[in-house]
């Protein structure tokens, strides 16, 4: 006997070859399906000129012999010529005015039945003004008005003065309407635009402020680390010097390893200070143009082609500076030479750097930077000082943040000097790593 599993009917098999196919077939005739539902959607104002033009044909063809009288193998090519043009409306409205025109105005003479009171069929004229309110809509200027002028002087071929008036005021009146329906049209798409450009400018606006605010923050971010972390390694710097007199039975391995300790807690907090200094820089006047101390001497060239009477000597190794260092002594170089020319116009503009590689007795590597420039030439017009620069003291704080000296000194000739005199920690680290005796 057979059990109850046995006697159940067998499931259809869905995974064959016949099934896949079925499937397959489903998904591309419902792809098809898809494309032609969006072409018809995207050309539908076409399509339905189009229509309307074959119903206009079917109408005028049989009708034309009602009240026209013409070659019964010239009544197809009238007709098509006044509504097939209808459905080129869209794409070419002028020029399907313009057959149509020339329709209308070859049936006026053909008239043949007294009693019609319009020189050409009532379908060229639906045609006439469906081609005409495309051309109102859609060209230019020139081209509406000459249509416009046009079909008002051919309403005036229809019969009777009376009738010609009318349909010369209807004409005005129709084209008056869609005239004020582009203009309509056209302020609107204006607003659209006018709305996005604001939109745009809105968003360039924020922009710039998260801009302005993010480097505010920047601005603060880069003053409280230099304040904390500052003071803390300076503390580090004080306690590290002055651990060999405070504490009993130094040795002078431990005085020395406190003075290494020192030195470069030094390094660091010189370090950290021209970094930060740099970051509230860039933070408050963003800037792109190379610094550094390959930039020196194209800055001096820079100077003398814009006319700065202006003289140099770069004596040591400039390439060796290291990069923080690079970046002040450019900054004081062109901040110098702005205030000359500011100040002095025409006078003579010294520069002297002079980089010194060596250590000696405890004194790191430094480079020295002079910038002295002489009174004005006389006759030339000086810029009023108003007080309220900051350019001496940026220079300042920049030097003296990586742990330099700063001067800024006028001279007995009128003139002004300044001197920077930056130690070069980089050189000094790379001395000690490479001294004898140091692993």
């Amino acid at each position: 006997m057979r059990s109850e599993e046995d006697r159940l009917p067998a499931e259809p098999d869905t995974a064959g070859p016949d099934h896949a196919w079925s499937r397959t077939r489903e998904a591309v005739t419902r792809d098809r399906r898809a494309r032609l539902v969006g072409a018809l959607r995207t050309h539908e104002g076409d399509l339905a000129l189009v229509a309307l033009a074959l119903i206009f044909f079917a109408v005028a063809w049989p009708t034309y012999f009602i009240t026209h009288s013409a070659w019964t193998v010239l009544v197809p090519i009238i007709a098509a010529l006044g509504a097939l043009p209808v459905a080129a409306a869209r794409r070419a409205p002028f020029l399907a005015w313009c057959v149509v025109a020339v329709a209308c105005a070859v049936s006026v003479p053909l008239r043949t039945e007294p009693a019609f009171a319009l020189g050409w069929p009532v379908v060229f004229h639906l045609a006439l003004a469906v081609c005409l309110a495309a051309v109102i809509l859609a060209e230019r200027p020139v081209r509406v008005a000459f249509a416009v002028g046009v079909t008002i002087l051919l309403m005036a071929l229809n019969p009777g003065v009376e009738v010609s008036v009318g349909w010369m005021i209807g004409v005005a009146v129709f084209s008056s309407v869609l005239l004020l329906v582009r203009w309509l049209v056209a302020s609107r798409r204006q607003l659209e635009n006018s709305n996005l450009r604001l939109a745009r400018e809105s968003e360039r606006t924020s922009r710039q402020s998260e801009l302005r605010l993010l480097a505010e923050e920047r601005n603060h971010l880069a003053r409280d680390l230099h304040d904390v972390v500052a003071h803390q390694m300076s503390m580090i710097v004080v306690q590290s010097r002055s651990a060999p007199y405070r504490l009993q039975g130094v040795t002078p391995a431990i005085h020395a390893e406190f003075d290494s300790i020192a030195e470069t807690a030094r390094t660091a907090l010189d370090e950290v200070r021209g970094l930060l200094g740099v970051l509230r820089t860039d933070a408050e006047k963003p800037s792109v143009e190379p610094v550094g101390a390959d930039q020196i001497e194209p800055t001096l060239l820079a100077a003398r082609r814009s006319g700065v009477d202006i003289t140099w000597q770069l004596t040591g190794e400039i390439d060796r500076i290291d990069e923080t260092a690079g970046v002040v002594l450019h900054r004081v170089l062109q901040e110098s030479l702005a205030n000359a020319t500011r100040h002095a116009p025409g006078g003579l503009v010294v520069v002297a750097l002079s980089v010194s590689t060596v250590e000696e007795k405890g004194i790191p590597p430094t480079a020295t930077l002079e910038v002295d420039n002489g009174p004005a030439v006389p006759g030339t017009l000086v810029v009023p000082g108003t007080g309220g620069g900051t350019g001496i003291t940026g220079m300042s704080a920049r030097v003296r943040a990586v742990g330099g000296s700063f001067s800024a000194l006028p001279a007995s000739d009128g003139g002004f000097t300044v001197t920077a005199e930056i130690p070069l920690r980089g050189l000094a680290r790379a001395g000690k790593r490479t001294s004898p005796g140091l692993g």
